[in-house]
Formats: C-alpha cells, sequence, structure tokens
C-alpha cells in the first residue's frame, strides 16, 4: 500500500522531451531516436535516457518507447514506478501508458509496447500528437526504496536538422507534350546535385513526377509541388517522402490533375501555355542536436566542456539498428535561432498563402501579390512609393515591366524570408539589378559576392558593364583586379575584342587600372 500512496505524490524526476521536425524521423523498424542522457544526482548519481521507436519493433507497427538506465555510482538496484505519456501543445495529455514497476540495475530497460498508433501521429490525430511537427513527450519516474528524494524536472529539446528548398518549375509549352512527354529539374545545392526530377505524361493523361535521391548524405526527404494558377495561387498537389534506403532509385508521385483537366482549363491553369509549379524540397542529412535544461542546478548534461560546444556535421551511417545522434548541446541561442526560423516560416506563409496582401507587383506576362508593409519595411524606394501621393499608393499596383517573372519571384522571396536559393549566373545579373533599382542594399551585395565568386574570363565583360551601369566601385574593382590576374585568358579572349568594340571608354578604364597595377609592381 506504502508503493501506491508514494506513486501519487510528486513524482521524483519529470523528464520533458521534445522531438522537433518529427515527421523527417528516416527511421525503420527496430530503429531508435535517443534522448539527451539525464543525470540525476542522490545517493546513486544515475544516468538515463529515453529511447523512441517511431516505426516499432520487428514485430509491431506501433510507436514504442524504453527507459534505461545508464549508469549507477553505487550499482545498487533502483526501485522505481514509470509513466510515459505523449502530450499536446497545451500540456494535457494525449497518450499516456504505466505505471510500471521496475528494479534498475544498471542498463536496465523498461520497454512500453506499442505506446501509440504510428497512424495517430502521421496522418489521422497529426494535428494534436504533432503541433508544430513537434512530439512532446513526458516520462514521470517515482521512488519508494527511499524517504527524501528532491523531485527535479528536466527538459530536454532534441532537433532534427532540416534543410528546405523552394523554387519555381515552368513547363512551358505544356500542350504540346505527347501522351508521352517529359521535362526535368535537376534541385542543386551550390556545385553538387541534390535529387532528379522529372514530370511525365502518362496514358490517359496522367501526369507523374519521379524524384531520384542522388545525395547518400540525405536521410529522409520530402518534396511537395504545388500548382500556380493565374492569380498566384496555389493548389496542394500532395507530397513524396523517400527515405535513405531509396537512394538512387526513383520515387514516383502522381499528380491530382490531368493534362486534359488542365487543357480544359487553360486560362486558370496555363497562362501563356506554361504550367508553373511552385516546389517544396526538404531533408534531413541525419544531424540531430540536443539541448536540456533542468530547473534544479544538482542535475547537469553529461559530456559537456565548459570550454568549446562542439558543432554538429554530418552523421556517418550508422551501426546496428540504432540511430546514433551527434553529442551536441546548443546554447541558448539556439532556442532564439529556432523562433527567428519559425518567424520566418509565418511570414512566409503570408506571402505563400496569400493572406491579406494589398498591393501587386504588375510585369509584362504575370501579377505578384504582395504586402506593402513588407515592401516598405526592405526598400526605401517602395516606402517612398506608398507613403506619398504617387500613382502606386493610389492605384494599388506596382507596374514593373522591365522585370522578368522570376526576378520578381526571387526579389520577393528574399524580402519575406531573407533567403537566396539556387542562384545561376543569368539570375542573378538580373536580381542585382533589381536589388539596385529599389535599393534593397543586403540584396545587393549578396548578389554581388554571388557575382565575384563565379568570375571568369568569359564573364568577366559582363561583370565589368554591370558595376559601370549601377556606379558599383566595389564590384567593378574586383572585375579588374580579376582581368590583371588573369590577364592573358582574359585580353586574348574573343569576348574582349568584342567588348572594346562596344564598350571602348570602359575598356581603355579597365586597361589603365591594369597598366597603373603593373607599373607599382
Amino acid at each position: 500500500m506504502a508503493w501506491y500512496v508514494a506513486t501519487e505524490s510528486e513524482p521524483w524526476v519529470t523528464f520533458l522531451w521534445n522531438i522537433k521536425n518529427y515527421s523527417y524521423c528516416w527511421s525503420t523498424k527496430n530503429e531508435h531516436l535517443s534522448s539527451p542522457e539525464f543525470k540525476v544526482e542522490s545517493s546513486e548519481n544515475t544516468t538515463w535516457k529515453l529511447m523512441l521507436y517511431p516505426k516499432g519493433r520487428e514485430y509491431s507497427n506501433s510507436v514504442c518507447c524504453d527507459l534505461q538506465l545508464l549508469s549507477d555510482k553505487r550499482r545498487a538496484t533502483i526501485k522505481v514506478m514509470c509513466e510515459i505519456a505523449f502530450l499536446a501543445e497545451n500540456g494535457s495529455v494525449l497518450k499516456i501508458k504505466g505505471r510500471e514497476y521496475k528494479e534498475f540495475k544498471q542498463y536496465g530497460i523498461l520497454k512500453f509496447e506499442n505506446f501509440a498508433e504510428h497512424e495517430d501521429l502521421t496522418k489521422t490525430k497529426r494535428e494534436a500528437f504533432l503541433s508544430g511537427d513537434t512530439l512532446r513527450t513526458r516520462c514521470r519516474l517515482w521512488r519508494s526504496d527511499i524517504k527524501a528524494a528532491v523531485p527535479t524536472t528536466i527538459f530536454a529539446r532534441t532537433v532534427l536538422n532540416v534543410e528546405k528548398n523552394f523554387f519555381i518549375w515552368d513547363i512551358v509549352r505544356f500542350t504540346s507534350f505527347s501522351s508521352h512527354g517529359k521535362c526535368y529539374y535537376f534541385i542543386m545545392r551550390g556545385e553538387d546535385k541534390l535529387a532528379d526530377i522529372d514530370i511525365e505524361m502518362k496514358e490517359y493523361g496522367n501526369i507523374v513526377i519521379s524524384i531520384k535521391n542522388l545525395d547518400k548524405n540525405i536521410r529522409y526527404l520530402i518534396f511537395r509541388p504545388f500548382i500556380t494558377d493565374k492569380i498566384s495561387s496555389r493548389i496542394d498537389c500532395g507530397k513524396c517522402e523517400m527515405s535513405h534506403s531509396s537512394y538512387y532509385d526513383y520515387v514516383t508521385h502522381p499528380l491530382p490533375f490531368t493534362v486534359h483537366n488542365l487543357i480544359r482549363n487553360k486560362d486558370l491553369y496555363l497562362k501563356n501555355n506554361i504550367l508553373s509549379l511552385y516546389c517544396e524540397f526538404s531533408w534531413t542529412d541525419g544531424v540531430v542536436n540536443h539541448t536540456l535544461k533542468e530547473n534544479f542546478s544538482v542535475i547537469t548534461p553529461p559530456n559537456i566542456s565548459d570550454s568549446v560546444i562542439p558543432k554538429p556535421s554530418i552523421s556517418s551511417p550508422c551501426t546496428g539498428n540504432e540511430i546514433i545522434p551527434k553529442p551536441y548541446v546548443s546554447n541558448d541561442d539556439e532556442e532564439e535561432n529556432d523562433k527567428t526560423i519559425d518567424l520566418i516560416k509565418d511570414i512566409e506563409n503570408l506571402y505563400v498563402e496569400g493572406i491579406l496582401c494589398d498591393v501587386q507587383l504588375r510585369t509584362a506576362t504575370g501579377t505578384f501579390p504582395a504586402h506593402k508593409v513588407f515592401l516598405c519595411a526592405r526598400s526605401p524606394v517602395f516606402r517612398q512609393m506608398f507613403t506619398t501621393d504617387m500613382k502606386e499608393k493610389i492605384q494599388g499596383c506596382v507596374d514593373v515591366p522591365d522585370l522578368e517573372d522570376d526576378t520578381v519571384r526571387r526579389m520577393l522571396q528574399y524580402i519575406y524570408t531573407d533567403a537566396l536559393e539556387d542562384l545561376q549566373w543569368e539570375s542573378t545579373l538580373r536580381l542585382y539589378a533589381a536589388a539596385d533599382k529599389y535599393e534593397i542594399v543586403t540584396l545587393k551585395t549578396k548578389c554581388s559576392s554571388f557575382l565575384k565568386r563565379s568570375l571568369c574570363p568569359s564573364n568577366l565583360c559582363d561583370i565589368l558593364v554591370l558595376a559601370d551601369r549601377h556606379v558599383d566601385d566595389d564590384l567593378k574593382q574586383a572585375a579588374q583586379n580579376f582581368a590583371l590576374q588573369h590577364q592573358i585568358d582574359v585580353f586574348r579572349s574573343e569576348e574582349w575584342a568584342e567588348f572594346m568594340k562596344a564598350n571602348s571608354s570602359l575598356a581603355m578604364e579597365t586597361m589603365i587600372f591594369h597598366w597603373k597595377r603593373m607599373s607599382h609592381k
């Protein structure tokens, strides 16, 4: 009876473990994700951890959970009553199991089989269990074999590293596709190919997207396409998921529209005979970051130096059946960074979903809804437009016929998210000009940095013209320095000969710069 009285009292240890980006768990059956190890200072000085099996064990499709005693200073038997629960975002209990009694010895394990249905977490009750794509687990322990146990609450956070890439994929001359037409797209990170994607017209007008993972470091990826209609609304076309076991294999994903549906409604979906897909490609490389906090100073995170905290790196392939996280504990800045990321995502969603847009940027071929307040915050030119009695303020529309659709998309993406993705040479030249026009200084600087890194003898002349046109002395000097360092390749090239004919003054200025620098050597 004394035991049950004790279990109704305040727990000896309450361990709260949040797993962020849970939907990117790459585990298969019998693979587990480990919590940070947590120490409880008492007479035994014990160390514990939780192990979560997202896809269950070999004989189960349900989520399983284990509690393990890792170390015990006195190597004594510890009598513990344990309870495991999954919590909602507000702290209410969604699923609970226990209380289970266990006499622990070192490396002893208490198993909670079939703790929750995998479908509940991923589909049927996902919104409740994974609010913010975070799984919230609570483990509570009671002891009856000691009279005085100081109650302790420990907070742990595990973040699965996720990277995201957003891009527009335009399928031009869509109606000219035959029944077996195909179009290709490579997703890049720098110079490395992450994935090969193709879209193909199958029998009966079905449209299928096929994805091949080309990067062996990708443990799990999610691809989500949206069809963009003529008013820039996006229609969700589902998602395709792929684990590391499918490396270099194609996985197919059918679109919910047939060719006949799209052609029949071409005025809505095929502006200028282009099927425009807004695509989200996100992946995890297996890096796992841990944060551990506690409300009593007697508990300290294990294996943490007082000097330098190691940074996470690409994880190596797992051995055995365990998913092994990197031994990393972040500082308080990580939580602040996560808050910033969440804020950026929320702001981006306003743009992506077109919520409360109050202005349009109109090119020669497209219209892009936006928010005046964000345009004003990022651009002095837009601020002048919308805070004075200019026609743009009155009409709620800004005509930008000199900009291409892709340039406007990239500029808006930067305005809302501060991000630049999948930059190419030509697109960056155009984006640089747009940034200068609207005085978005940071965007112009980032474009300039990309152009400097990409300089070569064949494109040097383009940069000299661009820098001269926009009175960018820093970019011009970088180009002239490059010409000096590669004078043989530059001044003997056909591009330079043509450049001298079309831009004699600028070519002369560059040669004088070259002569002055050489004369000082």
